[in-house]
């Protein structure tokens, strides 16, 4: 956990202190301004609690949806087919300027291994307030926003029946070979590939190209220019791919 802090920090991000779950996790998260990129691991002392995460490959593993109610949420995922399994709550303590505070969740996740690559589910906020905190979402590359994400999965067939019945139809259109899943401000690319299944990449809006650049300079950073747009290589970030855009 401490590298992937090293990484995130040197490419841009403000990155929060550690946080420790009930569940037994560490986390650190990189906070925009209605999304937020979640560093998350286990603690040495316990590298077994949660096997969902010691197993995962390293880089790009869940994608997590918001919900405002999460046995509504749920309800409708199973109205719809969806592999959902009960709400699990859980809080984690938060060093706040008044005090300490638990920011305290709700989650609806999907079976094990139900999608083709990585993990799905949802997580109501009960403490928005202990997150989108304002300080944390100032990052010296600029970034604003997460605004996409990429996905390679054997079976495009199978995998946009999942996000339908997680999402509901009109979140899921055909492009190409593959789909494109739609939850807003995050557009998710699902393209198909021989290869082991697999989140790969993540676009991330910033308020001025030439700042990020600056920003990826300073810290010895290689990139490549597109138009409009900044390309990072997976090695250079925890083995995910990123697209800084306008």
């Amino acid at each position: 956990m401490d590298e992937a802090v090293r990484v995130f920090r040197r490419l841009g991000f403000f990155v929060t202190p550690r946080g420790h779950h009930t569940l037994g996790s560490i986390n650190h998260l990189i906070v925009f301004a209605s999304t937020y990129l979640e560093l998350l691991g286990l603690p040495a002392e316990r590298p077994d609690v949660r096997p969902e995460l010691r197993d995962s490959p390293d880089g790009l593993d869940a994608l997590v949806f918001r919900s405002h109610d999460a046995d509504l949420t749920r309800a409708q995922a199973l109205a719809r087919g969806a592999p959902v399994q009960t709400v699990q709550q859980f809080s984690r303590p938060v060093a706040f300027e008044s005090g300490p505070r638990d920011a305290r969740f709700r989650t609806v996740r999907t079976a094990p291994a139900s999608a083709q690559a990585g993990r799905l589910y949802f997580c109501q906020h009960l403490t928005p307030e202990l997150v989108w905190h304002a300080p944390w979402r100032a990052h010296p590359n600029g970034a604003t926003e997460l605004v996409g994400a990429t996905l390679r999965v054997r079976d495009t067939g199978a995998e946009a029946r999942l996000y339908r019945s997680l999402l509901g139809d009109a979140a899921v259109e055909p492009r190409g070979a593959g789909f494109r899943a739609t939850a807003e401000p995050v557009a998710i690319e699902i393209a198909p590939g021989e290869e082991r299944p697999a989140m790969t990449g993540l676009r991330i809006r910033v308020a001025d190209l030439e700042r990020c650049a600056a920003s990826l300079g300073e810290a010895g950073i290689a990139f490549g220019r597109e138009t409009d747009a900044l390309a990072v290589r997976s090695e250079q970030a925890w083995n995910v791919s990123l697209r800084f855009v306008r």
